[in-house]
């Protein structure tokens, strides 16, 4: 549809476009939401509101609407007219409802009654009724076969995922058995103190040193021995060049159901 307002500025609804008659050089071409918005401020004569026009320009077509949305559009429209001399094209009435500036002339030139935004709209409702109230009545054999069909499918894709599940659950089982490595602790005489080790103490001399490194540690660390408690002692440096180099010692209690029940940890890069 083609409007002119004033008289000399023409509005065409279909190419979106704001132009005088001077060979394109004044055109002004409208986005798609401001087309739209535009066209629907004209072809409904008075006040509207708000919530209305987010409705039917932004809603309606699947778009995201909101105050800000319309609030940068009504802005757009309004500067586009401004460049061509015409001021307040859209007014705001109380309450925030909107309406075409009564003092603007606007006639149509055209015969063209609806905008091709709200002719797919419409098109589209009425394929959609039309659809709906079809009696469709479908061949009863081919129903059975889809429904085997579907069936059969349905069991393949079972079948393929418990297969795949399985392969997944061996795989994994083999990796565990090979990546876990489980330490043992080796106990460690230390008289009243329940003392262990990662290591196999290999002679008497590197038991005694072993022990008497644990006992600095301890002694440093103010951590006493009883029944109730046991301790894992380790040490990287045994020849003790540099001290005893990354230290660490576990502090646990135990009880009759868990000989590790809590632990305190402590650890040194390097113990001098």
């Amino acid at each position: 549809m083609k409007y002119i307002i004033n008289n000399f500025l023409y509005y065409d609804a279909v190419d979106a476009t704001l132009s005088l008659h001077d060979d394109g050089i004044s055109d002004t071409h409208l986005s798609i939401t401001a087309n739209a918005l535009l066209y629907f401020l004209l072809q409904h004569d008075g006040i509207i509101t708000r919530d209305e026009i987010m409705k039917r320009v932004w809603d309606d077509n699947g778009l995201t609407s909101s105050n800000g949305n319309l609030n940068q559009y009504l802005s757009l429209l309004r500067k586009s007219f401004r460049n061509y001399q015409i001021e307040n094209v859209i007014i705001t009435i109380a309450r925030g409802r909107l309406e075409i500036n009564k003092d603007i002339c606007i006639e149509i030139i055209d015969d063209n009654k609806l905008h091709p935004l709200f002719f797919n709209q419409e098109k589209q409702l009425d394929e959609n009724i039309k659809t709906k109230n079809y009696d469709y009545k479908p061949d009863v054999n081919l129903v059975v076969i889809d429904k085997d069909q579907r069936q059969e499918r349905n069991w393949m894709i079972a079948c393929a995922i418990l297969f795949s599940a399985a392969l997944i659950l061996l795989w994994t089982a083999i990796i565990s058995e090979h990546s876990i490595n489980v330490v043992k602790l080796n106990q460690v005489s230390a008289g009243i103190c329940e003392l262990f080790s990662n290591e196999n103490m290999i002679n008497s001399e590197m038991s005694k040193s072993y022990r008497n490194s644990f006992n600095v540690v301890r002694e440093k660390l103010n951590l006493e021995c009883n029944e109730d408690r046991r301790f894992v002692f380790y040490y990287s440096d045994k020849f003790k060049n540099k001290g005893l180099g990354r230290t660490f010692m576990a502090q646990c209690a135990k009880n009759e159901n868990n000989p590790y029940a809590y632990c305190d940890n402590y650890f040194y890069y390097s113990w001098k």
